[in-house]
């Protein structure tokens, strides 16, 4: 239990809430579009924080499919928080694994992918290219390489987001 924990990480800022306590913060008044704008920059940090924790998991498993459903199922997981969802697609485009595991999550007989799941990647898409960490070039450039079918699905589904 708590009792082992070395001194020091008592001592440590709480950061976030456990899973043992209910939310304490008090209930937003604005709507909720405007208070992620205010939100202090500390709830994004964390946000990050766990996106990028999440991200160290995608290298345990091997194969590109399993990789793409996994990263899809964290998008998933992160619907309402575009932090996370930004900071996913970020870190996948610097590692140079955005391309293909997207694309996988779009390619047939993805045994490890469901519908919901290419709803949130096209989602994340939209959030990214709005704050600017994926561009239309990137895009462009993606429909032209080895998953250029997926992704011009992908970029169709961009352009309606409501066909579904």
């Amino acid at each position: 239990g708590k009792k082992d924990l070395p001194a020091h990480q008592a001592v440590r800022p709480f950061q976030g809430r456990s899973d043992f306590e209910p939310d304490r913060r008090p209930t937003p008044r604005a709507t909720p579009a405007i208070n992620a704008a205010l939100a202090p920059a500390a709830s994004e940090a964390s946000a990050i924080a766990g996106a990028d924790a999440e991200l160290e998991l995608l290298s345990e498993f091997p194969d590109a499919d399993a990789q793409g459903g996994l990263a899809s199922a964290m998008l998933h997981a992160h619907a309402d928080e575009p932090a996370s969802q930004a900071r996913i697609v970020e870190r996948l485009k610097q590692d140079g694994r955005l391309e293909s595991l997207f694309g996988e999550v779009f390619r047939e007989g993805n045994p490890y992918v469901e519908q919901p799941h290419r709803t949130a990647v096209v989602r994340a898409l939209d959030t990214a290219l709005a704050r600017g960490t994926v561009t239309s070039d990137d895009l462009r450039t993606f429909t032209r390489g080895a998953y250029a079918q997926e992704w011009q699905q992908i970029g169709s589904e961009l352009a309606t987001p409501d066909a579904k």
